[in-house]
């Protein structure tokens, strides 16, 4: 905090303004260099400064000018520096909390570049104004004395990549681009590199005549050199952030659009044209789209340019939109015309794309604060939701916030605090997913309360006028504010109020909700009760809070409640308004019921009502008998999703589940029922509601994904005898379906999409269901498997998983596409592999093993002569021979021996020979396909990743030596070490050995976080650390002062968790001494003698024996100290709000200090919650000798 004070103070005491900036960049590709020469007309306020410093972190500066005159100059690092982080780790004294800090604000501790000024200026001063003609409105308030303009000029090199210069290889073609995101500029250019200073730019690059230079901004001139060996390219860029320039030069071919080739051009390396056209061929159908969405609003840029990188480039797999219509996208957003299943997952992003040229941070409205960050992000991809409802419907757009709301919940912050009165600047967890899906849900809920048109209408009424405004005139406007009024001139305050209450927490509104129907009063009776679930943004738990007290601290939730009763003559809405946390109401129904009868119906009729959904259908139990007609159907809360943030917990009968998922034609009702179904009955659902969800599976009529989560559902459903029906409702409809009556399989015709995704539905739920929790199975979730242990052996179908194995692998040998196939196969294959290898742990001998087997390899061998897309393929194979390999029927020796690369023999062994399989993936592992790199990594992690020998192989090879190539790959390499940390116990107590291998395992890991060029990446190297040492700095790295300092902070939560094991109701705590060794957190000596050992042990004796001894001696006493201890407790309740995990330490902080055994720990704890006050009364009877506590244990 001490720096960023210091940076801004430095602003302060020294302003200056750039005007203009012009640069010439010469790019060498062979050679990775960049010949720059940067141009800025800065605006100096103060008459007496001496010196201009801008934020500059390249040290090859050769000479800086200043009015074409040589000048003094001086780099000026920050003390997170990476050769002084290196000479700290060294001498192990780095501190490494300044890379925490610098990772939570990235405007701390840049370095800058110092330029003194001459003392008098020189007489061409007054023509910096005329060598700069597109300065355009800025330059006419220039100041009044031209005396204090210069200009200053540095020349400087760039040699390789760093955090914003990115050169890349992709198949031979070599190409380099910036990426200056989030005030990244200063990496490669002399700038004032933040979020509020906009000025002009001037780019002029100069390439190869075979290359293309793609930059920011529109193309001024593009000249030829004399010997026609390079070409030089002239771009102008109007107002702009420095972070926002950006520019690509490689050898891209070039694709213009069909309807628009003036203004919107695509480009592509070679080799994937192919697939160009049919990823962009529906975004030219977007600008009649646009243009009727805001008519008064043209094409914000004269060019769009979309260039697709190399596959697996890209920043974290996301698009990049810059200044001037320039976007940069991954390879892998690339898909032929038979991939249908990339359709969904590339066009929005796509999509959204295009709507960041209008809103975003580079389009016509753009955020002027970072409390305006939301509201574009919001306004951006809600613009983008309503152009994808016309290309995929309404039912996809319902399902797709039901998703991101789904995805906020179970996130590790809830989207965060997307307003923050402390932030000046913006901050990098903006810029989260989770921070934009909760930005959309919000502007969501604000349609729901107007209307989608007025949302939009809002837009474009901002867009013009900030159009209109000048860009000084912009920074004094408040986005938020003027969305508020130009939204609702009426309810300004109450519109602002629901605003602020979502924008200023990270809260879910959670409502568990209950009814019944009283047949004499003719009402149905709600109850509706109001929680807070909120997220820690230490460790990203989860807690709920209830709003049972009037001093909580917590805000409720107000606005209206709509409820829906669906009643057998049609629904009925009511409005109830929640003002409070429990809501009781009585709503009345105009059905009455009717009367009891009962009568059976004869199978002929039941068979004709199959195919009619019929009101009372829900009502039948086994026989078909119907039990009683209810005038209430169900009830619905919050039907058109006005609540979207929240989490609903309704406690509704299996009867009305299914009467609801039947009759139902909403979407959104459909899939609360089958959740509501399966929360409620935890699987164990009736015949009735097993053949319903069989019976919506196989109707076409239903939206796909419903048919899909019908699946899902259906493979965790039994009996009350614990019968798998449902899994034997799957088998039937795969033989039914995709059989013939001889058994053989029948040829896959995708050309109904719903078709194929309910198809790749069944497999998945399959696979999710039937997979073995005792070892993790990649991408599936154990808690959503059934765990067939639990079940009654006596009554499960024993031969069933296995005839589910020989199902799935009859289709998978014998898979056949029809010809011409409108779609591909290769991900239906990807979850047909995976499954069959999941499923191989049930089968009863060895021969369908090998079956097994032997079709994974039979792929894999495929993939060689024909690869499919992204060799997906490949990867399902090396996951399942993984699978195998785990479930011990392989037999293949599972010790660490890396594979070696050899120029001759290619993949070589050390000791032991290798099988075709161990060699496909480090194969694999060492391609440049990224789907196929992290594949490999993840199984190497799963088969290798106990071996701590293995993590130092990947930190050398791979992060070292620089094998890898992206960003992307590293992050996943870091999650996935982060998994194999939490689920293996061993490792994590290997790693925290200080003997030499571990010491050299953490000086390695820390000097490649201090090397590290991305800001995300060493975020999730931090949190690595953290959770194998307990702390950003390994103990086994510090001095022994540091050591002594971290122990004294850390000591008392160790001791508190280890009192807690010893805690016992109704008696005393007793604090053992402290351990002299321990493998949290004291030092470990190598040399330690067997002396040492003994006198440890005594010393336990001893404790053990004096700790007997004090509880029967000090049992008079606990009374008096836990009646105390639960008036203290009770007086807390009433002050402040406490989930159950905080009630069980405040108790035993208390209980503690009550007793005498830590008092620093209750006062600690009771600062925490505001309440040092309730110390007095617990002081003042300790002093009176109302309770003593013995001298030893004081």
């Amino acid at each position: 905090m001490l720096n960023s004070n210091r940076h801004l103070d430095r602003e302060q005491v020294y302003p200056r303004r750039v005007i203009h900036e012009e640069i010439w960049v010469s790019v060498d590709l062979t050679a990775q260099i960049l010949e720059c020469r940067a141009k800025l007309t800065v605006d100096v306020s103060n008459e007496e400064q001496e010196y201009v410093d801008l934020d500059f972190a390249i040290e090859n500066v050769e000479k800086c000018q200043v009015n074409e005159t040589e000048a003094k100059f001086e780099i000026i690092r920050s003390i997170s520096d990476t050769m002084e982080a290196q000479r700290q780790i060294e001498t192990k004294s780095f501190q490494i909390q300044e890379l925490e800090q610098k990772l939570s604000s990235p405007f701390v501790c840049k370095p800058y570049l110092r330029v003194f000024l001459p003392n008098k200026p020189t007489q061409e001063q007054p023509l910096t104004k005329k060598s700069s003609p597109h300065n355009d409105e800025t330059l006419d308030k220039l100041s009044a004395s031209q005396s204090n303009i210069y200009s200053i000029q540095v020349i400087y090199q760039l040699m390789g990549s760093n955090a914003s210069v990115l050169f890349r290889q992709f198949d031979s073609h070599s190409y380099v681009y910036i990426d200056g995101f989030l005030t990244g500029a200063y990496h490669w250019i002399p700038c004032v590199d933040n979020l509020r200073d906009r000025y002009t730019f001037t780019l002029r690059i100069t390439v190869a005549t075979d290359l293309f230079a793609i930059a920011s901004g529109d193309v001024e001139d593009t000249i030829l050199s004399d010997d026609e060996t390079s070409v030089a390219y002239h771009y102008r860029i109007g107002n702009t952030l420095p972070c926002d320039v950006s520019f690509i030069v490689g050898p891209f071919k070039v694709l213009p659009d069909p309807v628009y080739p003036a203004s919107i051009t695509y480009f592509v390396l070679p080799g994937n044209t192919k697939w160009l056209a049919n990823t962009t061929r529906f975004l030219s159908k977007l600008v009649p789209k646009m243009q009727s969405v805001f008519p008064q609003v043209g094409f914000p840029f004269s060019s769009f340019k979309i260039v697709f990188l190399g596959k697996g480039d890209g920043r974290h797999g996301q698009g990049q939109s810059f200044a001037g219509g320039l976007c940069l996208v991954p390879g892998d957003w690339l898909y032929g015309e038979d991939i249908i299943d990339q359709v969904f997952y590339i066009r929005p992003k796509l999509v959204n794309l295009f709507c960041s040229l209008y809103i975003g941070d580079n389009g016509l409205l753009a955020p002027q604060s970072a409390k305006d960050i939301w509201l574009v992000h919001g306004l951006q991809q809600f613009l983008g939701m309503h152009l994808l409802k016309d290309l995929f419907g309404n039912n996809w757009c319902k399902t797709r916030y039901l998703e991101l709301a789904q995805y906020l919940y179970h996130s590790l912050d809830g989207g965060g605090y997307l307003v923050n009165d402390d932030d000046h600047l913006r901050s990098p967890k903006l810029y989260k997913k989770s921070a934009k899906v909760r930005s959309l849900l919000i502007i969501y809920m604000i349609s729901k309360r107007m209307s989608t048109q007025s949302i939009i209408s809002a837009a474009e009424k901002m867009i013009m006028s900030h159009s209109d405004l000048k860009f000084s005139d912009l920074e004094m406007v408040d986005l938020v504010s003027h969305f508020v009024s130009t939204l609702s001139s009426r309810n300004v305050n109450a519109m602002m109020e629901f605003i602020s209450r979502w924008t200023r927490s990270c809260d879910i509104l959670k409502l568990r909700c209950g009814y019944r129907y009283d047949s004499k009063k003719k009402f149905v009776e709600l109850a509706v009760k109001q929680s807070i679930i909120t997220f820690r943004p230490q460790d990203g738990k989860r807690m709920e809070r209830d709003l049972d007290s009037e001093s909580t601290k917590v805000s409720m939730f107000k606005g209206g409640l709509t409820v829906q009763v669906m009643e057998m003559e049609g629904a009925h809405d009511h409005l109830l308004e929640m003002d409070s946390d429990i809501l009781l109401v009585e709503l009345p129904t105009s059905t009455r019921r009717m009367k009891q009868h009962h009568r059976k119906h004869s199978k002929g009729s039941l068979k004709e009502s199959e195919s009619i959904i019929s009101p009372t259908e829900g009502n039948l139990d086994e026989e078909g008998v119907i039990i009683e007609k209810d005038p209430v159907l169900w009830v619905r809360i919050d039907p058109d999703q006005e609540w979207i943030l929240k989490f609903v917990e309704f406690r509704r009968s299996e009867r009305d589940s299914i009467s609801c998922l039947r009759n139902c034609r909403d979407v959104w009702g459909q899939l609360e029922a089958l959740k509501t179904l399966m929360t409620r009955t935890k699987g164990r659902v009736s015949l009735t509601s097993i053949r319903c969800l069989e019976q919506i599976l196989a109707d076409s009529r239903y939206y796909f994904q419903v048919r899909g989560e019908c699946a899902r559902c259906l493979a965790k459903c039994y009996t009350t005898n614990d019968r798998l029906m449902g899994l034997e409702a799957l088998l039937k409809f795969l033989r039914n379906k995709y059989f013939d009556e001889h058994g053989n399989v029948l040829s896959n015709r995708f050309d109904d999409i719903s078709e194929y995704f309910v198809k790749c539905a069944v497999i998945q739920a399959i696979a999710q269901a039937l997979h073995p929790i005792s070892f993790p199975v990649f991408g599936y979730d154990p808690k959503f498997s059934l765990n067939l242990a639990s079940f009654q052996v006596t009554h499960i179908q024993e031969s069933l998983p296995h005839d589910v194995l020989q199902l799935l692998l009859s289709l998978l040998e014998q898979n056949d596409t029809a010809y011409p196939s409108l779609f591909g196969d290769c991900f239906y294959l990807h979850n047909l592999i995976i499954t069959c290898a999941i499923c191989s742990f049930y089968a009863k001998d060895q021969i369908t093993r090998h079956r097994v087997y032997k079709q994974l390899f039979r792929y894999l061998k495929r993939e060689e002569a024909m690869p499919s897309y992204h060799h997906i393929i490949t990867g399902a194979s090396l996951k399942g021979l993984t699978i195998l390999q785990l479930g011990g029927f392989l037999r293949i020796p599972n010790d660490w021996e890396p594979i070696l690369v050899s120029d001759t023999e290619g993949l070589v062994s050390n000791e032991r020979e290798s099988n075709e399989w161990e060699k496909a993936l480090w194969k694999s592992f060492r391609s440049c396909n990224l789907f196929l790199t992290k594949v490999a990594m993840e199984c190497l992690f799963h088969l290798y990743g106990g071996h701590i020998e293995f993590l130092e192989w990947l930190l050398v090879a791979w992060i070292e030596n620089r094998l890898e190539r992206y960003e992307r790959t590293r992050k996943s390499a870091i999650r996935l070490l982060q998994k194999q940390v939490a689920l293996r116990a061993t490792l994590r107590n290997r790693l925290r050995k200080y003997d030499e291998q571990s010491i050299q395992f953490c000086l390695g890991w820390l000097r490649w976080m201090v090397e590290e060029k991305d800001c995300a990446v060493q975020s999730e190297g931090l949190k690595v650390a953290k959770q194998i040492w307990g702390s950003y700095i390994p103990l086994c790295l510090l001095t022994n002062e540091e050591y002594e300092r971290e122990r004294n902070e850390r000591k008392k939560s160790h001791k508190e968790r280890r009192e807690l094991d010893y805690r016992l109701e109704g008696r005393k705590m007793v604090v053992l001494p402290a351990r002299e060794q321990s493998s949290s957190f004291s030092l470990h000596t190598q040399q330690q003698s067997s002396e040492r050992d003994m006198e440890g042990m005594f010393q336990q004796q001893d404790s053990l024996a004096l700790m007997n001894e004090q509880v029967t001696q000090e049992q008079s006493v606990e009374d008096s100290s836990l009646h105390l201890v639960k008036e203290m407790m009770e007086r807390i309740k009433e002050t402040c709000s406490l989930d159950s995990e905080d009630e069980h330490y405040m108790r035993s902080f208390l209980e503690q200090g009550c007793q005498g055994s830590n008092v620093n720990s209750v006062q600690l704890s009771l600062r925490k919650f505001g309440l040092e006050k309730l110390l007095v009364r617990w002081q003042q009877q300790k002093s009176s000798n109302e309770f003593q506590t013995p001298q030893e244990f004081d």
